[in-house]
């Protein structure tokens, strides 16, 4: 039997991870994220995966996404660029079926907006950055198109294994059926 400390570290990734998913859980309840929810996306041609890093969820986002054939990018929002994807990520992504060796980070600032673009976000505290930078780009939170419903995807960097792989599998889960639902395969 699992410990509760345990138990939260599997399924939120840390305490804090735990409190964010109920905090930003709470705010969407009132409909705070509404304008990032599943919706009617049209002429999208790229998904544009974005986390603090981009070196865990979002390359790997990207890679989901280029495997079912659909062109994508990822950036990070906090990261200096050119790192490789974290060491973990590499090693997960590559037990799910996934080649990352070749990703190499790139800061938002180098990112240039198409209208067919479709900004997928890991987290609320993202989107609201998205939201002063590029106010006009649609957005989407990955982790609403997840089993879990979530609209935090917790940072897998400083997790559990357990964690680590759950959050990869959400993301490759909500990546396909965001592809799929919004009829975005070519």
């Amino acid at each position: 039997m699992l410990s509760v400390t345990q138990y939260i570290a599997n399924e939120f990734g840390s305490k804090k991870g735990l409190l964010r998913y109920v905090f930003f859980g709470i705010k969407n309840i009132f409909g705070n994220y509404n304008n990032a929810a599943h919706g009617e996306f049209k002429d999208v041609e790229r998904l544009v995966f974005i986390c603090s890093g981009n070196i865990c969820r979002s390359p790997f986002g990207e890679a989901v996404s280029l495997r079912e054939k659909f062109p994508a990018v990822s950036y990070g929002l906090h990261c200096r660029g050119d790192d490789p994807a974290f060491e973990r990520t590499l090693k997960f992504a590559k037990e799910l079926g996934y080649d990352l060796t070749t990703h190499r980070s790139q800061h938002i600032s180098k990112y240039s907006p198409l209208d067919s673009d479709l900004l997928v976000v890991m987290e609320p505290a993202h989107l609201l950055e998205l939201e002063a930078l590029f106010p006009n780009s649609k957005k989407v939170l990955i982790g609403l198109l997840s089993q879990s419903k979530t609209v935090y995807l917790h940072d897998p960097y400083n997790t559990n294994d357990h964690f680590f792989v759950k959050c990869l599998k959400s993301i490759e889960f909500a990546t396909k059926k965001l592809i799929s639902d919004l009829g975005l395969k070519v």
